[in-house]
């Protein structure tokens, strides 16, 4: 995800790969509103300005959750 975005347009197997997600998951995406298709022609391509927007949330979701190998232990304070 890291790598720089160079074209203007994406399509969702661009994004399937760009992320290394499925096909149902990017459907879940757009679902969820994460990504608008634009169809063009008979396929749906994606601007790069939502792709962008998407890794900049991300990214900021990632620097504020609790990494998976912090957990509390309840036991020790009882």
């Amino acid at each position: 995800m890291e790598q720089q975005l160079q074209k203007d347009t994406y399509t969702t197997k661009d994004l399937m790969n760009l992320f290394n997600i499925s096909y149902v998951t990017l459907y879940k995406l757009i679902k969820a509103g994460k990504f608008s298709p634009i169809l063009m022609g008979n396929k749906y391509v994606f601007l790069k300005e939502d792709v962008e927007r998407f890794i900049q949330e991300k990214q900021a979701n990632r620097t504020l959750r609790k990494p998976n190998y912090v957990r509390s232990n309840k036991k020790a304070a009882k």
